[in-house]
């Protein structure tokens, strides 16, 4: 049982993984709920690799058959999904009736605005708003889970004619160190350390382009020295802060407050 502990971990390191193997692991990653109902054969078709692929992963993080990997996947996510302290009734209680349920939604809402808003440095806000819209390059680096809130920025983005480039392992940003300089900028939106590769963000901190650091949480700092940092859930009710539904709904709120900003500056720009 031991070898099939720790998938989800093992799936984020891809230790000795194959490029085809790693662009795998990113698809399992992200579409983690929906996985365990595909086949092998599916699996493989959807994700854009073969099924020789397919099978060398799961044995590579310990399972002997697809279908070991597939329940064991299903299983150690629906335990991370009960540690959840909002998911596993810590915050809300059975006894709440969907009125009451509603109103502590309102009330974390407003915990995690005001933590959001407190946590803003006026002259950083002013510097990462800056160095994006002045940026010749956008490029962004994000951790897997939240890849499809990353999805939903870089359409805003578009909106605004700025599509980040994206880097999402060491083989794109090998690619794209060459072509960076001093006028680009690289986003690094994460949850915190949990899920990311250090190593990776290092030297993404180290290129040319003006690193900027979007967390929820501070506990990168000393781990990485981005030249921006904006922690969007710094303080609070640790309780709370420790969910990943908050940590999703705050990096979301900063994201779009550095959004609209980028909107602001930009019309005034056009208005003078």
């Amino acid at each position: 049982m031991e070898n099939r502990t720790n998938l989800i971990e093992k799936l984020q390191k891809k230790e000795n993984f194959t490029s085809a193997e790693s662009s795998l692991a990113d698809y399992i990653l992200n579409n983690i709920d929906n996985v365990y109902r595909l086949s092998l054969q599916d699996l493989a078709k959807a994700s854009y690799v073969s099924k020789p692929s397919v099978i060398r992963l799961y044995r590579k993080v310990g399972c002997s058959n697809y279908r070991e990997f597939s329940i064991a996947l299903q299983l150690e996510k629906i335990h991370l999904d009960d540690n959840d302290p909002i998911i596993n009734n810590k915050f809300f209680m059975d006894s709440d009736s969907l009125y009451e349920f509603v109103q502590k939604i309102g009330v974390m809402s407003k915990q995690i605005v005001d933590n959001c808003i407190a946590s803003i440095d006026a002259n950083q806000i002013e510097d990462i708003v800056k160095a994006l819209h002045e940026a010749k390059n956008i490029y962004l680096y994000s951790s897997p889970e939240i890849e499809n809130e990353m999805g939903f920025f870089i359409d805003r983005m578009t909106q605004i004619d700025r599509k980040p480039v994206r880097i999402k392992d060491q083989k794109d940003l090998d690619h794209l160190t060459a072509s960076m300089d001093e006028k680009d900028a690289v986003l690094i939106v994460t949850a915190g350390k949990k899920n990311v590769d250090l190593e990776l963000l290092e030297k993404i901190c180290k290129a040319k382009a003006i690193s900027i650091l979007v967390s929820t949480v501070d506990d990168l700092k000393g781990l990485i020295d981005p030249d921006h940092s904006f922690y969007t859930y710094p303080g609070g009710n640790e309780l709370v802060r420790n969910s990943a539904i908050v940590s999703q709904m705050s990096l979301l709120l900063g994201l779009n407050i550095i959004q609209t900003c980028l909107i602001k500056v930009r019309f005034e720009e056009k208005t003078h």
